[in-house]
C-alpha cells in the first residue's frame, strides 16, 4: 500500500471513530508511526485530506455495491444486503464525524453536497433501473423522481435527523419506511420477493 492510500485509510479509521476535530495532523502522524512531513508533502491540509478520504470510501462503496449487484440472483436480495451493510457502517461511524465537517469543515461540507459525494445516487438509480428490467418495479414510475425520494428518505437515517436523534434504530427505521416504499413502487413480483426478504432483526 502506497503512502497516500495509506494515511488516506488511517485517517477515515480514525476521523470515523473519534470525529475529525479530535484527530490532529501531529496526532495521525504519531497514530501511524510517521512524520508530520510526509501528510503535508501528500496532502496540502486538513481540508484536502479529509476530502480526499470520502472520495476514498465513496469509490470503495461503489465497487462494492456493483459486485454486490453483479453477484445477486435479482436487485431485492442486492438492495437489501447494501441496505444491511449501510445500517451496519453507520453503526460504526461517530455522529461527531457528521457535527464536526458541518461546523469545522463548513466549505467542504459544502464542496461534497453540491457535488454529490455524500452518498451515490447512481448505485441506486442502477438497481431501479435493473428492477425494471427485471419486473420487480413498475414501468409506470418516473425512476428518477423515485430514485431522489428514495434518497430523501435516507436522509432520515443521519446521525443527526429528528429520527435517530428521538432514539430510533435504523432496522427500525428501515422496517416502517423504506419497505413499505419499495412495496409501493414495487409490482406483484417485486412484492413476493420484498417479502420474501422480511424485515431487518435489530436490537
Amino acid at each position: 500500500m502506497e503512502i497516500q492510500e495509506r494515511i488516506i485509510t488511517e485517517a477515515g479509521s480514525l476521523f470515523a471513530r473519534y470525529g475529525i476535530r479530535s484527530i490532529t495532523m501531529d496526532a495521525l502522524a504519531v497514530e501511524m508511526g510517521i512524520s508530520k512531513r510526509t501528510i503535508y508533502e501528500n496532502f496540502r491540509d486538513k481540508d484536502t485530506l479529509l476530502k480526499e478520504v470520502i472520495t476514498f470510501y465513496k469509490m470503495q462503496q461503489l465497487k462494492d455495491a456493483n459486485e454486490i449487484i453483479r453477484n445477486s440472483e435479482n436487485v431485492v436480495i442486492a438492495l437489501f444486503s447494501l441496505l444491511n451493510r449501510m445500517i451496519n457502517m453507520m453503526k460504526q461511524v461517530n455522529p461527531v464525524f457528521f457535527q464536526d465537517i458541518k461546523r469545522y469543515h463548513a466549505k467542504i461540507f459544502r464542496e461534497l453536497q453540491e457535488e454529490g459525494d455524500f452518498r451515490d445516487h447512481s448505485i441506486t438509480r442502477k438497481i431501479l433501473s435493473n428492477g425494471t428490467e427485471q419486473g420487480i418495479f413498475r414501468q409506470d414510475l418516473n425512476m428518477e423522481i423515485v430514485n431522489q425520494t428514495l434518497h430523501e428518505l435516507f436522509e432520515l437515517f443521519s446521525p443527526d435527523s429528528k429520527m435517530t436523534s428521538e432514539g430510533y434504530h435504523r432496522g427500525e427505521l428501515f422496517n416502517n419506511i423504506i419497505i413499505p416504499y419499495l412495496r409501493g413502487i414495487a409490482t406483484e413480483k417485486g412484492i413476493a420477493l420484498i417479502d420474501e426478504q422480511g424485515k431487518i432483526n435489530y436490537e
